[in-house]
């Protein structure tokens, strides 16, 4: 009976949220589109998987570490490798001749679209267009604006293969979905005029695809160029929200122009970004099955990741509350390679035992257990590696993920999931439950015997037998009617006016009672009640925690607070204005490399920019000098870098943004007197997408923090 009545309650749900969106209408501004709600079946899928195919897929070339999608561009921009690789296997052909090659005559969508659902996978992301412009659909857009034959309609296949796959996929339970690029690398349009190429060409392209197709999913790239109001982001989402015939049910993504990812849109989209996750807002991480999207015949076997690799990352991010979406790429002649469709069919296998512990579940108070050990340890691939080294195989002294989390709210059930079988008995640290709490091993359905040593639950296993139990890449402990909890609490630090003192205000999602320490101990029952927002007079640790009758107690949230003192200024006199500037080159992994290497390049700056770099990868830049700040006060600092930085002010850590890694912000706070103050700053560029951009804001009397703006060129000094 217990499913039936969950049936009931989904499709309630549905009809709710159907009825929610109908009644909606938006506006063309982020306040308004940001207010839509992710489509529940989407959050309830979990796992997906995304297909790059191509006339890329053709020569299915880079080198290791690179994505074959950007094959075009790497010839284009002269990449040493690609030129070797294309002149010896394609002599004189140019990259888009290669669509005749295309063939894709062994592609069988019916096969595709029964092996992803053998998967597990709820949902498939196809590329309809990547960056090339190559389009998988009959887009007579396409043809037209490139000036030759450029779809899969009219050369190659000549064959409608996004269409083919969208009817195969409609057959099983997996929704169809596609990718398409916003931008195109050398689309004649693009390359003249940007206003014209969005108007003329992206814009009916994508109304185009969407009516044609009405795809579940439209996941966008290719966004950074430009920002969304040259896209007309925020405009298109409003006819995809209120008028497309998909807009009660299509997601939609953050890359909608130079800045937005991260911050606005739908579902946000961490790329190879393993220890990134958002409580607050839906997210799905993507990743090849090695390290490329599009084939890549130069990868080996060593190079994709295990299956068990892959399912860690699969429970890592439901853990946390997202998806996952695993890429697989075709080769030129439509066929999947065997490695991948094993790791498919490998995961399959798992999800058949032990699906329920995926599909339908939420974050959980915690997404995670750690045994005692450090947790700093970074192997030198992330992802599944990662994962690894942190779970299966650590090395001495390191901490080991115990486990993971996730719950059923609609079923209130938690599941306990073990990356390996951890002998007698498993402790689930701080889990109270009640008498007669049915705990059981899924899969066997074989209840497990438990004991409550203090606050933490001891879980009783029986000797692994493999004739009663299957071996696996991870084990779910299932614990019924049990996980509600306390929502977590929020706790926000801010310095309203010209105050050095932090203001602390503590709130939930539902409201809980929240109790908390100032000295760094466990808050109870009987702790301090938040009342009302309350200043710290001094630095030390703050300790929160929500209870909630009925439902266990929340995490514990633990923040630093800080009361800042005012550095003071320099008076040095004979200061010129700018920066001082080291260009390096060189391939970079932190900004403490740079410290061992010469500079190409020593000038003077205007300001921190992307325009002093000497090369487009592989490079570094070093500011030096002052920064001339008009008054005293709590100063902000926002750092955007992709990949890597570091700000350094009267010789403290400002803000650390170091390491390899894509566009994000982080930001950091120091008070300083009104006058000169010492200033560095260290950027690192890999390769492919680049960012630097330092903001900054400072507290103003009776009105908190000012938005984030640029530092004047004005304040700089050497």
């Amino acid at each position: 009976m217990r499913p039936m009545r969950r049936v009931s309650v989904l499709m309630i749900a549905g009809c709710l949220y159907v009825s929610m969106l109908a009644a909606q209408t938006y506006q063309p501004d982020w306040e308004s589109l940001d207010k839509r709600p992710v489509p529940q079946w989407f959050k309830d899928a979990k796992f997906g998987i995304f297909i790059h195919w191509g006339v890329y897929s053709v020569p299915g070339f880079r080198t290791k570490g690179q994505y074959a999608e950007w094959y075009g561009n790497g010839l284009h921009e002269g990449d040493s490798s690609d030129l070797a690789y294309h002149k010896k296997k394609f002599g004189d052909l140019s990259y888009y001749q290669l669509a005749d090659q295309f063939k894709a005559e062994l592609y069988n969508p019916d096969e595709w679209a029964q092996l992803i659902e053998k998967s597990g996978a709820r949902y498939v992301v196809l590329t309809s267009k990547h960056h090339d412009g190559f389009a998988l659909w009959p887009s007579k857009d396409a043809s037209r604006d490139w000036g030759f034959p450029w779809n899969a309609a009219e050369v190659g296949p000549h064959r409608d293969l996004l269409g083919d796959l969208f009817t195969a996929l409609r057959k099983t339970s997996v929704h169809p979905g596609m990718y398409y690029s916003l931008y195109e690398w050398y689309n004649p349009i693009w390359l003249k005029d940007h206003k014209k190429y969005v108007d003329e060409h992206e814009w009916p392209q994508m109304k185009d695809v969407i009516n044609t197709y009405k795809p579940d999913v439209f996941w966008t790239d290719g966004e950074w160029d430009e920002t969304a109001e040259t896209w007309k982001s925020k405009e298109f989402l409003t006819w995809l929200y209120n008028e497309s015939p998909v807009k009660d049910r299509v997601v939609t993504y953050d890359r909608w122009g130079s800045g937005v990812r991260f911050k606005h849109g739908g579902v946000y989209t961490p790329e190879y970004q393993p220890d990134v996750n958002f409580e607050d807002h839906y997210w799905e991480e993507s990743r090849g099955m090695g390290f490329s999207y599009g084939y890549n015949r130069n990868e080996d076997v060593w190079d994709y990741n295990t299956p068990q690799a892959l399912v860690l990352q699969l429970i890592d991010k439901v853990s946390g509350g997202g998806n996952f979406l695993l890429d697989i790429g075709p080769d030129e002649h439509g066929k999947i390679p065997p490695i991948m469709e094993e790791r498919l069919l490998q995961i399959g296998d798992w999800m058949k035992v032990n699906n329920e512990a995926i599909y339908h579940t939420v974050r959980w108070r915690t997404t995670g257990q750690w045994s005692e050990g450090r947790r700093d340890y970074k192997p030198k691939n992330g992802g599944g590696d990662l994962l690894l080294k942190l779970t299966v195989d650590p090395d001495p002294g390191y901490a080991v993920k115990e486990c993971f989390f996730t719950y059923n709210p609609t079923e209130n059930n938690l599941y306990a999931i073990l990356p390996k079988w951890p002998g007698s008995q498993f402790v689930i640290k701080d889990l109270p439950l009640a008498p007669g709490t049915v705990v059981e091993l899924l899969g066997t359905q074989q209840p497990l015997q438990w004991e409550q040593r203090g606050a933490d639950l001891v879980v009783k296993l029986p000797s692994f037998d493999p004739n009663k139990i299957k071996e696996q890449y991870a084990y779910v402990i299932k614990i019924g009617h049990t996980g509600a909890f306390a929502a977590n609490p929020r706790v926000e630090t801010h310095y309203p006016g010209k105050s050095l003192k932090p203001l602390v205000t503590i709130t939930t999602k539902d409201n809980s009672e929240c109790r908390y320490t100032l000295d760094g101990s466990q808050p109870t029952e009987g702790s301090a009640l938040y009342t009302k927002p309350f200043f710290v007079d001094h630095s030390g640790v703050l300790t929160v925690r929500s209870f909630a009758a009925g439902k266990l107690n929340s995490l514990t949230t633990v923040v630093s607070t800080k009361e800042y003192t005012l550095l003071p200024a320099s008076h040095k006199g004979g200061l010129e204005k700018g920066l001082k500037l080291a260009a390096y080159e060189l391939e970079p992994k932190s900004v403490d490399d740079l410290e061992k290497a010469n500079p190409v390049k020593n000038s003077i700056a205007t300001e921190p920019s992307l325009k002093d770099l000497t090369r487009a990868d592989f490079a570094g830049l070093v500011y030096t000098g002052s920064i001339r700040v008009p008054e005293d006060g709590l100063y902000t600092f926002y750092f955007s870098v992709d990949d890597g930085g570091r700000l350094w002010i009267d010789d403290q850590v400002v803000v650390d943004h170091d390491g390899l890694h894509a566009n994000t912000e982080k930001k950091g706070m120091i008070a300083l007197k009104k006058g000169a103050h010492e200033f560095r700053l260290a950027y690192i560029q890999d390769r492919s997408d680049k960012a630097l951009q330092l903001k900054y804001s400072v507290g103003k009397k009776g009105s908190g923090a000012e938005v984030a703006q640029a530092i004047p060129a004005s304040w700089w000094f050497h």
